[in-house]
């Protein structure tokens, strides 16, 4: 191949470029975080609304290379465990990374359920000063996707939003039990009075009927014993 007079230097520069770039790796990739909690959905006030879950004190993961920070994401925390995994973007290379753990120093304000595509809430966020908390190595290695994956550090404060609702009134009591009144103690003395009054006497001399030893019934006025003649004037 003929080339001019000085794009020989040039062609080589490119091609020692692209060599370099391919004994380095190929572009980034998305890497997970895995471990990073959970904070489910919540409600608050008194209308109950939906909030979304997420820590009430964020944490910034930090990728250093050397002194060097090549990438840097805020965590929040998980809705559900169906959710994917955080993920950050790193070269498929055999490297050697210092990961920093830092939390805010700032609560996230609650956020609905739903966000409309156009809100721009989460750049209003200002975390203010990170406190660094943790710091790990990362050593990767070219064509193992397993050796670029982060283990999630468990900040100093690790509190998700929760529901924050009025507590439900009580039931309303059952109605009590008119109150019966005091039976009159006169009234229930002459009750008894006229019970003891209205009771016949009784002869305790008078012979019991019925049973041996008991005294013949007289008989009736007239009355003759069968077969016996009466007597004469």
């Amino acid at each position: 191949m003929n080339l001019r007079p000085g794009a020989r230097p040039l062609a080589v520069f490119f091609l020692g470029s692209l060599l370099a770039s391919a004994a380095c790796g190929g572009p980034p990739t998305p890497s997970p975080i895995e471990g990073e909690p959970i904070c489910p959905d919540f409600e608050i006030g008194a209308t109950r609304a939906h909030m979304r879950g997420s820590f009430r004190f964020p944490v910034t993961l930090t990728v250093r290379e050397g002194k060097e920070p090549i990438t840097r994401t805020t965590l929040t925390g998980r809705r559900s465990k169906d959710d994917p995994p955080s993920r950050i973007l790193l070269s498929d290379e055999d490297a050697e990374y210092e990961i920093e753990w830092a939390q805010c120093e700032n609560q996230r304000a609650p956020r609905t359920r739903v966000v409309a595509r156009e809100s721009k809430d989460a750049a209003e966020y200002a975390c203010g000063n990170a406190t660094v908390y943790k710091t790990d190595k990362l050593v990767t290695r070219k064509g193992d996707a397993a050796s670029r994956t982060v283990h999630f550090a468990a900040p100093p404060k690790p509190e998700c939003w929760e529901s924050e609702v009025p507590p439900a009134p009580p039931p309303p009591a059952p109605p009590a039990a008119p109150d019966q009144p005091p039976p009159d103690a006169g009234a229930a003395a002459d009750a008894g009075a006229a019970a003891d009054a209205g009771a016949a006497p009784v002869d305790a001399s008078a012979p019991r009927d019925g049973g041996s030893g008991g005294a013949a019934k007289p008989r009736r006025a007239g009355a003759a014993d069968a077969g016996t003649t009466p007597p004469g004037p």
